[in-house]
Order: C-alpha cells, then structure tokens, then sequence
C-alpha cells in the first residue's frame, strides 16, 4: 500500500476508529487499525470484537492499493504531533512509513489478513434523526446509568420507540432520565439495551451541532449508527431493561418551581459541607421558600434560604446533591418543576419540555 493524503483529514479519521481498540486484550492482533486504499478513498477500521467502527475519506492518492495494520495508540500519539498538512503512507512486509515534515517513522504493525473482518447489518428496524438531535438526548441521559459491572442489566440505554416517539432511558437504581424525540414519518416499534460505552464511541464520531441525518438500524443482537461514510456497530444487552413507567411518580402532593441556575449555585455550596460516607442535602420547602442544609460531623454545617414557588403542602426531603448537579449542568429549562410528596417517595424533575429526571430520596435522614 502506499498513499498520499491530507494529514489532518487522517488523523480525526483515525482518532475516530482508534479509540475502539482495546489497551488490554488477549487477542493483539485488534489493538491496530485496519486501513485500506482502494480507487481515491482510504477507510478505517477498528474492534474489540463487541463493538467495530469505520470511517472512509476521499480525495487521497493511490499510488498502490491495499491494506494494513497500524498500532492504534501510537499512531494516533504520532498523527497529533505531525503538523505538515500532508503526509504519505507506504507499506511493505507489515512495515508502515509515514513521512511527514521532513521526517520519516517506522511502525510495525501485523498480517492484515488476519484482523476481523468487518460486520453488517442488512435487515433490522431503521430510525433516522437528526444526528446532533440524538446526541443531545445521550448527553442528557447517559450520566444516569450504571457503571457497576454487577449492574450489567442497566449498564446501558434504553432506547425504545414507538407512536411516532423515540426515547432514550438511562438509571442505575437511585436515579432515571428520560429524554424523548418526536420523529417525523413511520417509526417503528423499537426497545433494546444499548451499552453505554457505544454512545461514548458515537460521540467521538458525530457532535451535538451536527444536522446530518444519523441513521439508527437495530437488528435482534447488534445495532448500527450511520451517518455519512462513518459507522459505528454495537453488539446489545440482553438483560431486562426495568419497566422505566412505573418507577415515574404519576402525581404529587405538591409542585414547586425553581430557578435552575440559582438551585445549581447554592446547592454547590451547601454540598461542601456535605461530606462523609453518605453525600446528603436536606431541602425543606415551604409556601415561598426553600431551605438547604447540610451537616458533616467533625466540619461544620451549612444552612441557606432561597425563594420558591410551592403549591401544595411542601415538605422535607434528602438527596445526594452530585446526583441532582448531574442533572441540572444538562437542564434546557431556566425554571425547574419538582414535584415531590414525601421522604419516601422518588421525586420528579422537569428539567425540559421532554426531559424528566427521577431520584430517589435518602431515607432515614
């Protein structure tokens, strides 16, 4: 294989792919990416046998078509450190020079023959959105789910479609997020786990400004993200999602409005003082106010007021202040609706016209 082409298209296609290949594994052979030129194009490919993404640009010059290995993590090192803006590509006998700015680097890489081939998916439910739509739903659900490996039943997303709606659902047990779309057209009926690792990989490959369409294909064990010459397949859950409705309180004993930039603020400072084994902020609600507190034995105590809007009796209710920061760094609403009934009883945010977030209180405060 040997190649001429523009070096900054290169290296973001490659940092797309590269982060796929695997630090560790026992099979060495996938810590590379795969490249292959062919007519004026060079696409990349990479794995970790779960999860595969490829990327394709034109407008490079083949001089000889083939394939090869390169190591992911050094290349990508190397390929953000060139800054001439091209660079050429030769390989011979699984050794690759780039030559770039006067210099040349030798990298070893492996038989291309023997990396995985490529898989696709030809049948399946297909969904398309807008792809910086659909990213923004990840980035306002995909901090609730579960990072536990014991959790693995919800250590992905739920996205589950249906009546013209797409939804994406993430929780871990304390905590739930809801963001949805409604879609134009035909969309079908659609609920399956994707893990989140593969919505961290597709923000490396589409940004939440981008309108291009993202085309989603689910098939009965893998799902797909096209957008353009780049893609990105995913092997999915198999584990129950739980049932997302129930767990969404369905009345409240009072409603009260908050100003979200206010509540983020002062509740950043009360949570200092909320240290210790167990992260907890008291929030006492009456008719036109709202009273913060936190207390860490041996440190001190934080107490503050702020004003509300309540309608109902109010109350007193704990939580784990950073799950609720979480939640209001992605809020699209200046005013936040909570709507609670007791210390018990999960409480529900209203964070967006399609955005809600539930948490679960601390008991026992």
């Amino acid at each position: 294989m040997k190649i001429l082409c523009d070096r900054q298209q290169l290296q973001e296609a490659f940092s797309v792919v590269s982060g796929i290949a695997p630090l560790k594994t026992p099979k060495p052979i996938i810590q590379n990416v795969l490249l292959k030129a062919e007519g004026d194009s060079l696409s990349f490919f990479a794995t970790d046998m779960e999860m595969s993404a490829k990327v394709t640009i034109d407008s490079v010059k083949v001089s000889k078509p083939g394939m090869a290995l390169l190591p992911a993590r050094e290349t990508n090192a190397l390929l953000r450190e060139l800054s001439d803006p091209t660079l050429s590509i030769e390989t011979k006998e699984f050794r690759s020079t780039l030559e770039s700015g006067g210099g040349s680097f030798v990298l070893v890489g492996d038989d291309p023959d023997l990396f995985p081939k490529e898989s696709s998916l030809k049948k399946g439910q297909t969904i398309c959105i807008e792809a910086g739509r659909f990213i923004d739903m990840v980035s306002k659900t995909s901090f609730s789910a579960a990072r536990e490996e014991t959790r693995y039943a919800i250590n992905g997303l739920l996205l589950d479609s249906a009546g013209g709606c797409l939804r994406l659902v993430a929780t871990d047990g304390r905590r739930l997020a809801l963001r949805y779309e409604n879609l134009d057209g035909e969309v079908p009926e659609l609920r399956v786990v994707v893990p989140n690792r593969a919505f961290q990989a597709l923000g490396r490959i589409v940004t939440d400004d981008d309108t291009d369409e993202l085309e989603i294909l689910a098939s009965e064990n893998q799902i797909a993200f096209k957008i353009g010459q780049r893609t990105l397949i995913s092997q999915l859950l198999e584990n129950r999602f739980p049932d997302y409705e129930q767990v969404i309180p369905k009345a409240a004993d009072s409603t009260i409005e908050i100003n979200k930039a206010i509540l983020e603020k002062n509740l950043r400072r009360v949570a200092v003082l909320s240290s210790g084994d167990v992260r907890m902020v008291r929030f006492n609600f009456t008719e036109s106010s709202l009273e913060l507190s936190a207390e860490s034995a041996g440190v001190g105590r934080a107490d503050l007021n702020m004003e509300v809007e309540t309608k109902g009796a109010g109350g007193a209710i704990s939580f784990n202040p950073d799950y609720l920061l979480d939640a209001l760094k992605v809020a699209e609403h200046e005013v936040v609706r909570v709507d609670m009934s007791d210390e018990a009883t999960p409480a529900k945010f209203t964070l967006g016209e399609a955005y809600t977030y539930v948490l679960m209180p601390i008991s026992g405060s």
